[in-house]
C-alpha cells in the first residue's frame, strides 16, 4: 500500500489511500525524468530519474497532485 508507479506519463494508481502517518512513496520506471508536485502546498520531490524514488506523508485529507515536469499527469491520495 502506498507505492505508485509512474509508467508512460501516467501514475499508477491514480488514486492511492494510506492511513495517516504512512508514507506515499512515487517509483519512477519511466525513461523519462518526473516530479511530484502537490497542488495547493509548496511540496515537491526532487526531479526522479528512471529507476529512482521518493517518499511523502501526509495529514488527514484528501490531496491532488501532478507531475512538476509534465502537468498533465494527475494523481490523487486520500489519507483516512
Amino acid at each position: 500500500p502506498g507505492v505508485v508507479t509512474i509508467a508512460d506519463f501516467v501514475f499508477g494508481p491514480e488514486t492511492v489511500e494510506v492511513r495517516a502517518g504512512q508514507k506515499v512513496t512515487w517509483v519512477n520506471t519511466d525513461d523519462s525524468p518526473h516530479q511530484i508536485a502537490i497542488a495547493g502546498k509548496d511540496l515537491r520531490t526532487p526531479v526522479l530519474l528512471k529507476g529512482q524514488s521518493a517518499s511523502l506523508s501526509f495529514d488527514p485529507g484528501a490531496y491532488e497532485y501532478i507531475c512538476g515536469l509534465h502537468p498533465n499527469m494527475k494523481g490523487r491520495i486520500e489519507v483516512k
